[in-house]
């Protein structure tokens, strides 16, 4: 009985002490390695703590409880790290890790099984947050983008803000090109993106209508960042169809586009936006259509004058005979449109492509809108628009083609911008062209090395009052 009862007090003071009594043990020390990053694990058989008891630029400890039974030197090799290394100090065990240079870092505790995790970064992440009033922010972040680094800059506009969204040309009263920082302080506005695509004598490539006029279009089927009844938003597969009716001839031509250059069997209109005159030759046939829709004008002569009263439709071709036959005085007809009755109503459509994101998931639709292989494939530098559920806009662009910035692919903007929280957006021209001013500064560095040329800007203009 005796005996019996001697084994029983044995359980019982056994049960008696806490389970914290046996400390837990490392099993393990691990390493892995990714483009963004070195992890250390120590796996120990039961709950852990620990404590990070030093955190200089060369050096990080973490004390722990745990048993350990020799000290452990990991046979990591990277350039972050020097050594890394367990030890025993007292009753607690000791991650040294040496570094050749200061790295961020972050310590964790996973479970089943029980682990020590410390992540040692390769690229450093750093984020600023400026209030810049009247509901207009700016944010400056450098991120780690799946193992290399993106420098970016965003703007974002609340929805109940004191500033309006307009596009305006590089070569501020005209059709052309200029640098961004010069044409945005020339029209007033506080901040700018560049926009739209452009060819290298600059015409818009791309639908463009502001206020009402129409100053640029494409056929081609391509998605546009619109504002329409103040509300913004990105509308898909914009396609501009215009076509001229000639009653007195009963016959009607296609015109294929707005404010550019006017090639083999093409139809151009001009306004005044594309500049003094059309620049055409005197191989095709061109007539001033005045507000009121009669001709004025006929000339084969080529690069008519251009003015604020007036229109003019240029043709070359079968289209250029049609126009022969018509005199002075006859009506034309123009009807234009987008294909969708919210963008022909708008104020402002701004056509650039591919859309990024819809219903707020990623949503790349390069090949829908046959954007060109140089645009669609790689990383580069980017320049993109997107609205939030709210109405919030963001713009955003992110520097490229260096070693302190890698750029992103179309899909990593896609991704990016639903984290930033849009449901839509909009990719514009990037490259070289891909550059953010605030209050009469360049905020990124564009890859060129130097401001390039654009064709159109994103204004932020500060309304009155």
């Amino acid at each position: 009985m005796f005996k019996a009862l001697g084994k029983l007090l044995a359980v019982c003071v056994l049960a008696a002490v806490p389970l914290t009594a046996w400390a837990a043990e490392v099993e393990n020390f691990r390493f892995s390695s990714s483009p963004s990053k070195i992890r250390l694990v120590v796996d120990v058989d039961g709950k852990i703590n620990y404590e990070e008891v030093k955190n200089t630029k060369k050096q990080l400890v973490l004390e722990f409880d745990a048993e350990l039974e020799d000290d452990i030197v990991s046979k990591v090799k990277d350039p972050i790290i020097k050594k890394a290394r367990l030890d025993k100090k007292g009753d607690k065990t000791r991650l040294i890790v040496d570094l050749n240079s200061e790295a961020q870092h972050k310590v964790f505790v996973l479970k089943q099984p029980d682990r020590l995790v410390l992540d040692i970064f390769r690229i450093r992440v750093e984020s600023e947050k400026n209030d810049m009033g009247r509901g207009l922010t700016h944010i400056y972040r450098r991120e780690d983008m799946n193992g290399l680094p993106v420098e970016l800059n965003i703007l974002e506009i609340a929805p109940k803000n004191r500033y309006t969204l307009k596009p305006f040309s590089g070569a501020v009263n005209k059709n052309g090109r200029g640098t961004l920082l010069k044409a945005s302080k020339a029209v007033g506005a506080r901040a700018a993106v560049n926009a739209s695509y452009f060819d290298t004598d600059g015409w818009i490539i791309g639908n463009l209508k502001l206020d009402g006029e129409w100053l640029g279009m494409e056929a081609q089927p391509r998605s546009a960042f619109v504002v329409a009844d103040g509300k913004p938003m990105v509308l898909k597969d914009l396609a501009y169809q215009g076509r001229a009716f000639f009653p007195k001839l009963g016959t009607f031509i296609d015109v294929k586009g707005i404010n550019r250059s006017r090639i083999a069997g093409d139809v151009v209109l001009y306004t005044h936006y594309y500049g003094p005159n059309t620049k055409t030759n005197q191989w095709g046939c061109e007539i001033r259509i005045a507000p009121n829709g009669r001709v004025t004008e006929v000339s084969k002569n080529g690069s008519m004058k251009l003015d604020k009263d007036s229109v003019v439709l240029s043709a070359h071709g079968d289209a250029a005979k049609v126009l022969e036959r018509v005199q002075v005085g006859d009506r034309v007809r123009l009807r234009e449109t987008l294909g969708s009755e919210v963008a022909d109503e708008a104020e402002l459509v701004l056509g650039a492509g591919p859309s990024l994101v819809a219903g707020g998931k990623a949503d790349v639709r390069s090949s829908e809108e046959n954007i060109a292989g140089d645009i669609a494939r790689g990383r580069a530098p980017r320049t993109a628009i997107g609205v939030k559920k709210d109405g919030t806009v963001i713009l955003l662009v992110v520097d490229g083609r260096s070693s302190a910035s890698a750029g992103m692919s179309l899909t990593e903007l896609a991704n990016y911008m639903v984290k930033l929280g849009a449901v839509e957006a909009l990719n514009f021209d990037g490259g070289g062209s891909s550059e953010m001013v605030l209050d009469g500064k360049i905020l990124n560095n564009p890859s060129d090395g130097r401001e390039r040329a654009v064709s159109v800007g994103l204004g932020v203009f500060p309304t009155k009052g």
